[in-house]
C-alpha cells in the first residue's frame, strides 16, 4: 500500500509539473488593457509658466511603472502631462491598490508652477519601489528661461503606497544639462534609493557627466552627486538605468554615443560600496551605427536609444535597446550578465518591421518580458503612420522568445511633435509575480482625453 500510495502521489506531481510547465511555455494574455491617464488636471493650463500657451492639453508621454514589493498589487506609474513643443506642465503620479484595477491620480507637489511650486516645467518622470514598501518619484524641475532650460534633479517619497507625496527634495541643483534620470529603491536596505542622472553639456567639445546620489532616509535627503563616468571629446552620455543586484552591487547601464568614432553603444558600471566609487564601465552588447531611419512619407522614426534594464532573481542583469537595420526590418537587442556586469553575451529579438522604444523587465519567476513598438502592421500611403505594441518572452534568458500583440493598431500621425518624439522616449514595464505589468502610450482612436493617452495592460500567461 505504501508503494501504491508513493507511485500515484509521485504520478500526481508529475502530471502537475508537466501542467505547469506546458502552461508557462504557452502564449501569454493580455488583460485589463485601460486608459490611466484621464482628462488633463489642468486644463486651464498654468498662469505664469514660461511657454504654458504651447503646451498641449491631454498630450501625455513617457511613463514609467512600478510594483511595489511589499504589497504586489500596489502598481504605481508616472507621466508626463500637457506636453508641447517646448515644454511640459508637470509630471503626474497614479496609484493602484488592486492590482491595476482601478487607478487614482495624483500630482507632486511643488514640482512646477502647475502644483504650487516654482519651475515652468516636470520632465523625465521615474517611480521605484524599494523593498520596505516606500516609493520613490524621480524627475526634473525646469527653468524655461534659459536657452537650453536650467534643469534641477528632483526626488519626492510615498509611504502609503503612491497615494500622497510631499514637496520634492533637490538632488542635484539646477544646471543647464540636467538629464534622464532614473531612480531605484533598494529592495534589501530600509530607506536606501539611488538616483542616476546625466548631464549634457552644449559646447563642443563635449565633456558630460554621469552622475550619482543616493539616500538613507528614505528621501528626505540625498548624497552630494558622484560622478559616475565622463565622456570623452565629442562624444555624450544619455538614459542611465540603475540596478541592485542579488548580492548588493550596483550596476548602472547606460548609452553613449561617439561622434569622433562613429557608433554609439551600452555601458555598464559596477560600484561595490552602495555608489561612493565606480569601477570603469565595460562594454554591454554590439557597437551600434550612427544612423537615422526615415520613413518616405512622414520623416524621421523614433529611435531614441534610450536603453531598458532589469535584473532577474537569480542575478542575471538584462538590458534591451534597438538594433534595427531599415526602415523596415529591425529588432530588439538584447544582452545580459550572469556575472554582475563583468561580462555579456547579446542577441537579437527579431521584429518584422521597424522597432522602437523596448521596455525589459523579469517576473518573480525568472521569466523575462519585453515590451516595444513596431511598424509591421503599416502600410504605405494609406496616410497612417500605423504602430502596434507587442510584447515577448522568455523562460530561458532570453535564448529563444514567444510574441503576443497588447495594443493597436494605433496612428502616429495623430501625435503632435516631431516623428522623433511620437510617443516620447520611453515606456515602462515591470515584473509581477507571474506576469508583467506594462505602461504604454497610444494615439488615435484609441487616445480619448487628447492626442494620446498612458495605458496600463496586465500580461500573463494563459
Amino acid at each position: 500500500m505504501r508503494v501504491r500510495s508513493f507511485l500515484a502521489v509521485g504520478s500526481a506531481l508529475l502530471v502537475s509539473a508537466l501542467l505547469a510547465a506546458a502552461a508557462s511555455a504557452g502564449p501569454y494574455k493580455v488583460k485589463n488593457v485601460q486608459a490611466i491617464s484621464g482628462p488633463s488636471p489642468f486644463a486651464a493650463g498654468c498662469p505664469g509658466a514660461l511657454f504654458d500657451d504651447t503646451n498641449i492639453t491631454g498630450h501625455e508621454l513617457e511613463p514609467a511603472i512600478t510594483v511595489n514589493p511589499a504589497n504586489p498589487r500596489n502598481i504605481i506609474a508616472a507621466w508626463k502631462q500637457d506636453v508641447g513643443p517646448d515644454s511640459t506642465r508637470s509630471d503626474l503620479v497614479a496609484s493602484s491598490q488592486d492590482g491595476g484595477k482601478t487607478w487614482t491620480r495624483m500630482t507632486i507637489p511643488g514640482l512646477t508652477v502647475c502644483t504650487g511650486g516654482t519651475a515652468d516645467a516636470g520632465s523625465d518622470p521615474w517611480v521605484s519601489a524599494g523593498g520596505d514598501g516606500t516609493v520613490y518619484f524621480g524627475g526634473l524641475a525646469a527653468d524655461m528661461s534659459t536657452a537650453p532650460p536650467t534643469t534641477a534633479v528632483v526626488a519626492s517619497h510615498s509611504g502609503d503606497g503612491g497615494r500622497t507625496w510631499p514637496s520634492p527634495a533637490t538632488v542635484a541643483p539646477p544646471l543647464q544639462g540636467n538629464e534622464t534620470d532614473a531612480v531605484t529603491g533598494s529592495p534589501t536596505l530600509d530607506g536606501h534609493a539611488y538616483m542616476v542622472w546625466a548631464n549634457f553639456t552644449f559646447d563642443f567639445p563635449r565633456t558630460n557627466t554621469l552622475e550619482f546620489s543616493r539616500t538613507t532616509d528614505s528621501g528626505t535627503t540625498w548624497s552630494p552627486p558622484v560622478l559616475i563616468d565622463q565622456a570623452g571629446p565629442f562624444a555624450w552620455i544619455q538614459a542611465p538605468r540603475l540596478l541592485v543586484l542579488p548580492n548588493g552591487t550596483l550596476l548602472t547601464l547606460f548609452a553613449r554615443t561617439d561622434l569622433e568614432a562613429g557608433f554609439g553603444a551600452h555601458y555598464a558600471a559596477r560600484s561595490l560600496d552602495e555608489g561612493q566609487t565606480w569601477l570603469p564601465p565595460v562594454q554591454v552588447g554590439p557597437q551600434l551605427p550612427l544612423t537615422e531611419f526615415v520613413h518616405p512619407e512622414f520623416g524621421h522614426l523614433p529611435q531614441p536609444h534610450f536603453p531598458s534594464a532589469a535584473v532577474a532573481p537569480d542575478g542575471t542583469a538584462y538590458i534591451a535597446f534597438e538594433n534595427n537595420s531599415s526602415a523596415s526590418s529591425g529588432g530588439i537587442g538584447v544582452a545580459k550578465s550572469r556575472d554582475g556586469g563583468l561580462t555579456w553575451s547579446s542577441s537579437t529579438l527579431r521584429v518584422s518591421g521597424y522597432a522602437f522604444e523596448p521596455a525589459i523587465a523579469v517576473d518573480k519567476r525568472g521569466t523575462v518580458g519585453v515590451i516595444w513598438y513596431d511598424l509591421r502592421n503599416d502600410r504605405p500611403g494609406d496616410a497612417a503612420l500605423t504602430a502596434d505594441v507587442w510584447f515577448a518572452h522568455s523562460h530561458d534568458r532570453g535564448e529563444s522568445w514567444r510574441q503576443t500583440h497588447v495594443a493597436g493598431p494605433t496612428d502616429l500621425r495623430t501625435a503632435p511633435l516631431p516623428g522623433h518624439n511620437y510617443v516620447g522616449e520611453y515606456q515602462g514595464l515591470a515584473g509581477l509575480r507571474r506576469g508583467f505589468a506594462a505602461a504604454f502610450t497610444l494615439a488615435a482612436p484609441q487616445a480619448q482625453n487628447g492626442p494620446t493617452d498612458i495605458f496600463f495592460a496586465q500580461i500573463s500567461p494563459g
